[in-house]
């Protein structure tokens, strides 16, 4: 076998973007392509991957044209943390270009460029908007010879360079610059509601292997943060895990009699129904039991904040601030307003690292569902997370918002990644409504295949 290059790569400073997306980095001395629409973020990426990069031993130049004069780009740069003002002159400076790009030549405006890159000894370029210079050239020929030009001449003088530009995915497969580039990193978005997401996507990269797909992105006054979305791993037969055959208690004596005895430790669990019938009240009393057997347990919601979530386990006989307390169970409430699914999951792994639970709620997935587009991504995500903290031994019990029973379940496919699913529902009788609950599927265990009335009482739920 030939021994394969050592290809030296540079960091873009993008947490969750290099070792996670990138395996490390973007090679040096590679041509760049940074697309996407308007507001996505493209110059606050390259802004960071400059200031990451840039020192008096290795220095940057930022190409600002018609569409971002230099002291209004300096104005916004300078409200991030990445912002080091001392760089300015000593390792980075910003070329106005808006003056030169009057001419139709091609020649004359790599010259410009190569000749402020010489001056200035810059081994990485940032031209921020490409788009708007190529986009001047009346004759197309112009346009490609002043790509391949300007690439030769980059790639001789050993820059690692980034081309910014208001590209559509149509425009990508069509302009001959994304032909020569090494490297192309898109930035979209898209709309839920009335919120507004944000996505960065490697399509390619030449040299180096990548997470492929899209991936959200925030931007806040750090920068731009990714949050890699989560990957089903493969299983082989080495790498899987014993099953514990020990059972645990439901926290609800009838439903324990329905399955045989409770659930296995380390399963998942899907309790579903319309809203108010008892869903979130069944699954304290499930962690609530685990609490008095030792197991510490971990409660998110997205539906109720802390302090309702301790006033509805009060009426129903479980003291919640004294659990929390005595450190045997812990809350995290996050807004579903504007979730962001590998945002959470990142902060999920990050707390069950350092509360060590052994049972977890999720209250519940409905809001979860809402984040995306397509059922069948739900399911993966559902896949991934419950393979992830089966590996570790946990426990895990959802809950899901439905009017039609299991429809929403066999649509989404999600009855495949859940081991055991507990149905809620109303039942009209005479003048009243009744609540009632069913076992639709336990994996591994037989249950009873009846529905049975229960009521929330003071001290748990009676069925």
């Amino acid at each position: 076998m030939k021994n394969s290059v050592d290809l030296k790569l540079i960091k873009t400073g993008i947490a969750g973007f290099d070792d996670v997306i990138l395996k490390g980095g973007i090679p040096r001395y590679s041509l760049n392509l940074i697309a996407g629409q308007p507001g996505g973020g493209k110059t606050i990426t390259s802004s960071q991957i400059l200031f990451t990069n840039c020192n008096e031993d290795n220095k940057g130049i930022l190409f600002s044209t018609v569409s971002e004069p230099p002291i209004k780009l300096l104005r916004y740069l300078q409200q991030f943390t990445f912002f080091e003002s001392k760089k300015f002159n000593s390792s980075i400076k910003i070329v106005d270009m808006s003056k030169v790009l009057h001419k139709d030549d091609p020649d004359w405006i790599i010259k410009f460029i190569m000749q402020k890159i010489e001056e200035f000894e810059a081994g990485i370029v940032v031209i921020d908007s490409f788009k708007a210079i190529s986009g001047l050239f009346s004759n197309p020929s112009y346009e490609r010879r002043f790509i391949y030009d300007l690439s030769s001449e980059l790639i001789l003088s050993q820059c690692t360079s980034f081309f910014v530009g208001e590209y559509s995915p149509d425009e990508i497969t069509k302009e001959s610059v994304f032909a020569i580039a090494d490297s192309i990193i898109l930035i979209s978005t898209d709309v839920k509601g009335y919120l507004r997401r944000h996505y960065i996507e490697v399509l390619k990269m030449r040299g180096v292997e990548y997470f492929a797909g899209k991936h959200r992105l925030t931007i806040d006054s750090s920068g731009i943060t990714v949050y890699p979305r989560l990957k089903p791993e493969p299983v082989s037969i080495s790498d899987i895990f014993p099953l514990s055959v020990n059972r645990i208690s439901t926290g609800t004596q009838g439903l324990d009699k329905m399955t045989g005895g409770g659930v296995y430790e380390g399963s998942s669990s899907l309790i579903v129904g319309p809203s108010g019938v008892g869903k979130t009240i069944l699954s304290l009393h499930f962690l609530n039991e685990g609490a008095k057997k030792g197991k510490k347990g971990l409660f998110i919601s997205f539906e109720e904040v802390p302090q309702k979530l301790v006033r509805t386990a009060k009426s129903s006989g479980i003291d919640l601030e004294k659990l929390i307390s005595e450190k045997k169970m812990s809350i995290l409430y996050y807004s579903p307003i504007e979730l962001s699914i590998d945002a959470f999951h990142k902060e999920l792994l990050s707390l069950v690292e350092k509360e060590e639970p052994e049972i977890i709620v999720i209250d519940s997935i409905s809001d979860i569902s809402i984040t995306i587009a397509d059922p069948t991504h739900l399911k993966n995500y559902l896949f991934s997370m419950i393979t992830h903290l089966g590996r570790q031994g946990i426990t895990c019990l959802f809950t899901s918002e439905i009017e039609k029973e299991d429809s929403s379940i066999t649509a989404s496919r999600l009855s495949v990644v859940i081991d055991n699913i507990f149905i809620l529902d109303y039942k009209k009788e005479e003048d009243k409504m009744k609540k009632t609950i069913s076992v639709l599927k336990t994996r591994s265990l037989d249950h009873d295949k009846g529905i049975f009335e229960y009521e929330i009482t003071d001290s748990g739920i009676k069925i």
